[in-house]
């Protein structure tokens, strides 16, 4: 009797730190909001919709929204990766930790984004209804066009765009494309809109917190 009383305490225990770890995780914060420009939201696993600020900390699972003429910029706290969000579109960020450092999965439902990825850290995938892009260190833009399909526009380095149908590497100077029943598309980009691209250069001295309850300091460069 006492026996099965310590397999079920120890059970217990293990079902209870099982259940303790995703929370832990969730608890990390993943990134910080460098701008905000307009109405923005930001939804946790903890909260509904609420005003998104300067400032703000994100955490794994947390879903951000932008209004007309918005603009979000964010940067990845392992890593610097930067990320832009534009108006009328809609992501949600899910990391996964890893030996080099955090896996980003951007699934953005509609909108347009921009992202410089660091290269040979832990990874970056852009993940839409038609597609995903796969980023091992590079510059580049993605959105869902009024057709549905997703658009790539490589700007620097190579991205892996693919779906069920096939996979193509979208290069500097290349834009790819994906509908929900059309195996991916690449070829010469044509002119677009460089609406990421900015001048002034700011220096930011950030302080956070790691899974582990660690406090970290950060200093980055980025544009305002």
């Amino acid at each position: 009797m006492r026996k099965i009383r310590q397999i079920s305490g120890m059970l217990a225990l293990l079902c209870g730190l099982l259940f303790l770890q995703p929370l832990r995780s969730a608890a990390e914060e993943v990134a910080f909001v460098l701008k905000v420009t307009g109405e923005a939201q930001v939804k946790s696993a903890k909260s509904d919709w609420t005003a998104l600020k300067k400032g703000a900390r994100l955490h794994n699972q947390d879903q951000i929204r932008t209004g007309p003429n918005a603009l979000v910029a964010i940067v990845f706290l392992d890593d610097k990766t930067m990320m832009k969000i534009r108006s009328d579109s809609e992501v949600r960020i899910e990391t996964t930790r890893g030996e080099k450092g955090l896996h980003k999965r951007v699934l953005m439902e509609m909108g347009q984004m921009w992202s410089k990825v660091v290269p040979g850290r832990g990874g970056f995938q852009l993940e839409t209804p038609s597609s995903v892009a796969a980023v091992k260190g590079t510059e580049f833009y993605g959105l869902i066009d009024e057709n549905g399909e997703t658009v790539i526009i490589g700007i620097e380095g190579i991205i892996q765009l693919y779906n069920q149908l096939g996979s193509v590497l979208v290069k500097a100077g290349e834009t790819g494309r994906a509908a929900k029943k059309g195996e991916p598309q690449v070829g010469p980009s044509t002119e677009y809109e460089d609406w990421a691209a900015e001048d002034e250069i700011q220096e930011l001295d950030l302080e956070y917190q790691n899974d582990a309850g660690e406090k970290k300091h950060l200093k980055i460069r980025y544009t305002k």
